[in-house]
This record gives C-alpha cells, sequence and structure tokens, in this order.
C-alpha cells in the first residue's frame, strides 16, 4: 500500500458579508458577481449587469480583486452604460475603483 498526498483547498476566510456592502463581490455559491447592496443575517441584495438578485440567510462571498475574474462582467456593464435604468457607467467606474486598489 502506497500513501499518497491528497491536495486540500485553501480555506476561504469568513467575513462578514455587512462589511462587503457596497463592493463588487462573487458569491461562493454559483460564482454569480455583482455589487453588494445590502447584506444582514436575514438576507442580502446583489445587483447584477442582468438584474438585482436577493436571497435569505447568510451570504458567503468575496471581494473581487482580479482582473481576470472581472472581466466578463465589466463586458457586460459596457453593454449597459447606455440604459437610463441601470447606473451601468457608476458601476463599472465602482469596479474600476475596487480593482485598482488591489495591484
Amino acid at each position: 500500500m502506497s500513501a499518497h498526498s491528497v491536495p486540500t483547498p485553501a480555506p476561504r476566510p469568513l467575513v462578514d458579508p455587512a462589511d462587503l456592502v457596497g463592493q463588487w463581490v462573487r458569491v461562493n455559491e454559483d460564482g454569480t458577481v455583482g455589487l453588494l447592496l445590502s447584506a444582514d443575517r436575514a438576507g442580502w441584495t446583489l445587483r447584477t449587469p442582468t438584474g438585482v438578485r436577493a436571497g435569505q440567510g447568510r451570504l458567503a462571498a468575496e471581494a473581487v480583486t482580479q482582473r481576470t475574474e472581472a472581466r466578463p462582467v465589466r463586458r457586460r456593464l459596457r453593454a449597459v452604460m447606455d440604459d437610463p435604468g441601470f447606473p451601468g457607467r457608476a458601476d463599472l467606474d465602482m469596479l474600476d475603483l475596487q480593482l485598482a486598489a488591489h495591484p
């Protein structure tokens, strides 16, 4: 019998979702990326380029810090920048500022 090491994924840091409000986040559950509008123990609200998404319970998410994970979102935001019913330009500016803070 031979022993092989089994790689284990790095544990994700536990972050209070309320601390991420106002930031672009990636939801751990399904990989959705959006601007976190609100979060508490009861539920959360996330604005994505395709609309608003809400959920109940504690949100497991992490801040978007790399340009590679933001590329598809930036593309969608540029496509809706001129939509008067969606704050695409402001959201794109916020995403760019957040990415600049994490070089």
